[in-house]
């Protein structure tokens, strides 16, 4: 997690830690910056993964969070409680996120086919299961990152991050039934593109069960 604050007192930590947002953003803008670091703690592994999924690099990904971070402890005190702080927090780190796409001119669209085939091509021959299984999960992440970016936020927020349709209307302001379509059409288009790289794990899976049948 990061550190943007020094938290002296570590028994008073475990006891913030158990406080809710609304009362930690309350004593930071009553001046007890320190106490900071508990929302920092909380959120952080989230705010990255989310900016991970969105950009694809991942040390990007820590400095869009950090950013994020640093942009939302400035912005407390216009906070506005009707919203909840992850939420808000998520839309300060999805606005880095495109901007940070914008700067780079980066591509946003569905991996291509012959992605698809590479991948299948690395996968080939007799691997551990355990490479295979991170070869899989490499491929996933491509495929979650070759999604349209309005699809993508949606499909990395309610899929990924467990966020309910509602808060991530809020989030990416835009009605809940929007969302939900969006959802919907994201999950087809990874079925779709997750399919031939799915299909051949279970066949090299297999295929290495059936070996070790053989050579017991």
């Amino acid at each position: 997690c990061y550190t943007l604050i020094s938290y002296s007192s570590q028994v008073g930590k475990g006891f913030m830690d158990s406080q809710p947002d609304t009362d930690l953003i309350a004593k930071c803008i009553a001046g007890e910056v320190e106490v900071y670091q508990v929302l920092v703690d909380r959120y952080s592994a989230r705010i990255v993964n989310v900016a991970y999924m969105m950009i694809g690099d991942r040390h990007e990904a820590e400095d869009v969070a950090q950013d994020a971070f640093v942009r939302a402890y400035k912005a407390l005190p216009k906070f506005q409680h009707k919203a909840k702080f992850s939420s808000w927090l998520y839309q300060i780190a999805l606005n880095l996120c495109k901007d940070f796409l914008k700067s780079k001119a980066r591509s946003i669209k569905k991996m291509d086919d012959e992605k698809l085939q590479a991948l299948e091509k690395r996968m080939e021959g007799s691997v551990s299961q355990v490479l295979l299984e991170a070869e899989l999960s490499e491929g996933i992440r491509e495929v979650i990152y070759g999604l349209p970016e309005l699809y993508r936020e949606v499909f990395v927020l309610r899929h990924l991050q467990g966020v309910d349709y509602d808060d991530v209307a809020e989030i990416t302001n835009v009605p809940a039934d929007t969302v939900r379509v969006r959802a919907y059409r994201a999950r087809e288009l990874l079925r779709s593109s997750l399919a031939p790289i799915v299909d051949t794990y279970w066949k090299e899976m297999a295929v290495r069960e059936k070996n070790g049948a053989k050579s017991g």
